[in-house]
């Protein structure tokens, strides 16, 4: 999915404002954050207040504003359907292999404060191993954390190449979050057949 008009909205101020894929990974970690906010909380920390400037500028960041508000509402119904999904809009290096860089660190600065939770929740599973080794793309503290985890482990190598190719499983470790979300959140227990579907086809 693009997002023409956040496009346009970025590219007026390309150093100053949030890249498409920071974004997503934002609205992504939004999605399963443990702390209720509403939407336009979310859309407000990426794109601030709507301005109140010119009318032209206003339509713009109006626009961005919808179409990012429609991508956090599409992420969260395709996780909450009985065969959860989940497609994340990457970048793509010259090479042609994905970058995760920003795409990570957004979605890591959006569950911040909920990381140790996390830890928690997903310890001793394969998605707690997959969640530390999508870290180590983020720029930052978190990602050097998990660079120096990688490098210092016994079996280095594999982590390594595991975690390159972390893009292959973020579909997987999203919904796991997001079902476990549901369940402490809002109590909810997952949709008919998702969990066995799910992990029938992991």
């Amino acid at each position: 999915m693009d997002l023409p008009s956040y496009r346009h909205w970025q590219a007026q101020a390309p150093d100053t404002r949030p890249d498409l894929h920071l974004a997503d990974g934002f609205l992504a970690g939004a999605v399963v954050s443990l702390e209720p906010m509403p939407d336009n909380h979310w859309v407000d920390a990426i794109m601030g207040p709507l301005s109140t400037q010119t009318v032209s500028r206003d339509l713009i960041e109006t626009r961005a504003r919808k179409e990012l508000l429609s991508r956090l509402v599409q992420a969260r119904a395709h996780m909450a359907t009985p065969d959860p999904r989940y497609t994340p809009i990457l970048a793509v290096r010259a090479d042609g292999e994905f970058d995760l860089t920003a795409w990570s660190s957004g979605f890591y600065e959006a569950i911040a404060d909920d990381l140790d939770m996390w830890q928690y929740l997903l310890a001793g599973q394969r998605e707690g191993g997959l969640l530390a080794l999508l870290g180590s793309h983020s720029v930052g503290e978190m990602g050097e954390a998990a660079r120096g985890y990688i490098a210092s482990h016994p079996e280095a190598q594999t982590l390594s190449e595991v975690a390159k190719r972390s893009w292959e499983v973020l579909s997987r470790l999203l919904c796991t979050m997001y079902e476990k979300r549901s369940q402490i959140i809002e109590g909810e227990t997952p949709a008919a057949g998702q969990s066995a579907a799910y992990r029938a086809g992991s």
